[in-house]
């Protein structure tokens, strides 16, 4: 009886051997006939293993098949990290046996690749995602180029999404399958904003609230009204009141001010001689006001009201008309004459010298800057040295260039003076001439020099 018992005691404790021994963790490597994802694994520790995993999933190509088209794109540039040390744990030296049972251990363990730069780039560059010549998606949008506000509605088109074609790819990779046939479905861009989103109904709510409002400039005989995608792109309604776009504002004031302003016009002039000549404006003509004209802006955007701006000016022709007047001063170059005209009539008729050959008195249309009395003209010579010339006037229209006296000390006028003894620039005038036209001009003046 003892014998049995002491049997029946030695077969629990080999029981219980065996089933310690057996589930047990097995060593740091694989047993024989192990697989992970159907790659032969044997003897490998879990880090060899990945690393093997690694190396034949980027040694693969991925294919797509579209529209009976196939594209490869390689999987090298991918990245692998597959989790094959959380198998370890759950082997015992059971699993050991099944290869005396003729019998493998296969596992699985997720492959997911983290998508590099590069292989978006190469989806990308594949003639696949070439939309060139597709015809494009669009996203729905409000009509803002008058105030009728009108749904413009989505259009779906043929280009590719490369991002869709990229995600599709990884997905399959990630299960262990390198191919995938396309569909439109799955790889046609689609619209981002449709015409019965709430995107497009809270921008339809809004315009309609804010935008809706007029603002006509009278320009070269034209009304100009700024369309709701102007006033859009200038000003942003929220709770704290209007945000400005300085930027869009410039641009606008800017374009009025391109279009406007006088400035490099060409006149055509009938000199004293009677010729018809063509004069180009360089400081002379109507200028408009930008600040001015943004600040009046801004505050009509602020106003929201239907309202007729007006033209800002900073400067007016002296005339107020469309040439340049009955009133100014006339100078010819190849003459060395002044005329100076008011209101149609001569009032001074001189002979003058003008710049040097290297000091040319400038030619275009001027605006008289200033009028001074008696003064000292200074600057330099050609040679280094310095000049002081004292004048009895002085009337600047451009550049430090402009008509004076000399006070005696030139006494000679008119004719080749001004080639070799002519002036730094300015137009030199008997004293009396000069002083009868500093009485007769002032500011805004229009000077004609040809």
């Amino acid at each position: 009886m003892k014998r049995i018992i002491f049997i029946i005691l030695g077969a629990v404790v080999v029981f219980f051997a065996a089933v310690y021994l057996l589930y047990q963790p097995a060593t740091d490597r694989f047993p024989a006939k192990s697989s992970v994802n159907g790659i032969d694994v044997s003897g490998l520790t879990p880090a060899e293993a990945a690393t093997k995993l690694s190396d034949i999933w980027k040694s693969k190509d991925f294919s797509f098949d579209y529209k009976e088209q196939l594209y490869t794109v390689p999987m090298e540039s991918l990245t692998f990290d597959p989790p094959v040390a959380s198998i370890m744990p759950s082997l015992s030296h059971f699993q050991k046996f099944r290869y005396f049972l003729r019998q493998g251990n296969k596992f699985e363990v997720p492959m997911t690749p983290t998508g590099s730069e590069e292989f978006f780039s190469k989806i990308s560059g594949l003639s696949l995602c070439d939309n060139s010549e597709r015809v494009k998606t669009t996203d729905a949008y409000i009509d803002l180029s008058d105030f009728e506000f009108r749904i413009v509605y989505e259009k779906i088109g043929t280009e590719v999404d490369p991002q869709a074609v990229r995600d599709i790819a990884l997905a399959n990779i990630a299960n262990g399958v390198f191919h995938a046939d396309l569909t439109d479905d799955e790889v046609i861009k689609k619209p981002e904003i449709t015409g019965n989103s709430k995107v497009i109904r809270d921008q339809l709510k809004y315009y309609q609230d804010n935008l809706s409002f007029k603002l006509e400039y009278e320009i070269d005989g034209e009304t100009e009204v700024l369309t709701p995608k102007m006033l859009e792109e200038m000003v942003t309604y929220g709770e704290k009141g209007p945000e400005f776009n300085d930027d869009k504002i410039d641009d606008f004031v800017y374009d009025v001010a391109t279009r406007c302003n006088e400035y490099n016009r060409i006149y055509s002039f009938t000199s004293h001689s009677g010729r018809e000549i063509s004069v180009q404006a360089v400081t002379f003509g109507n200028v408009i006001d930008k600040a001015g004209m943004k600040e009046t802006l801004k505050k009509a955007l602020e106003d929201q009201k239907d309202q007729k701006l007006e033209l800002q000016w900073s400067l007016y022709k002296y005339s107020g008309g469309e040439g340049i007047g009955d009133s100014y001063i006339e100078v010819s170059i190849d003459q060395q004459h002044v005329w100076c005209y008011k209101d149609g009539k001569v009032v001074v008729d001189c002979d003058c010298v003008t710049g040097m050959p290297g000091h040319d008195t400038v030619k275009g249309v001027y605006i008289v800057q200033n009028v001074t009395g008696p003064t000292v003209l200074r600057g330099d010579n050609d040679d280094g040295t310095k000049y002081e010339s004292p004048v009895n006037c002085f009337i600047p229209f451009y550049g430090g260039q402009g008509f004076h006296g000399s006070n005696g000390w030139r006494s000679q006028w008119g004719g080749n003076i001004y080639k070799t003894a002519g002036s730094h620039g300015c137009v030199n005038c008997p004293d009396a001439a000069a002083k009868k036209i500093a009485d007769t001009v002032r500011w805004g003046y229009p000077v004609v020099i040809y």
